[in-house]
């Protein structure tokens, strides 16, 4: 198993990775664009399968938690996209302004529920190095 630390660093560079593309994206052809998103959905759905299996592998109760929180945010998404779908084939300049209004809304959803996982990550890493810390701490006083 990875250190807690290397996944973060993972976290972290997946994130300048999206950066990256979202910079390069408002260069590039509506073709290569749609591309992207398109591997990128692939990307992140292999990423939430494997992230899934462990931890339903893990942890039970847990599981169960992120599966509801995860059902919660994947309903308000398709909700947002099924608004967005119903607006993309609008030529009016307003409803294009609109479509882009909600597609804004739909990565700001995303970007938020973002930070959210990352403020977890991060206080699952400071506890999971405090409780070692106590094992630590237990076993060093119980050989005295």
């Amino acid at each position: 198993m990875k250190k807690l630390s290397e996944q973060l660093k993972e976290l972290s560079d997946r994130v300048a990775k999206a950066e990256t593309k979202a910079a390069a994206a408002a260069q590039e052809s509506k073709e290569k664009v749609e591309a992207s998103i398109q591997k990128s959905k692939a990307d992140a759905t292999a990423r939430q399968a494997s992230f899934k299996a462990s931890v339903m592998g893990n942890q039970a109760a847990n599981a169960a938690q992120w599966k509801e929180l995860q059902d919660n945010y994947n309903q308000k998404m398709q909700q947002i996209k099924n608004k967005i779908e119903t607006e993309k084939d609008a030529r009016e300049v307003k409803k294009a302004n609109k479509r882009a209004d909600d597609a804004e809304s739909y990565a700001e959803a995303a970007i938020y529920f973002a930070a959210m996982a990352i403020d977890e990550a991060e206080i699952a890493v400071l506890e999971a190095i405090e409780a070692q810390v106590y094992a630590d701490s237990l076993a060093y006083f119980s050989f005295r």
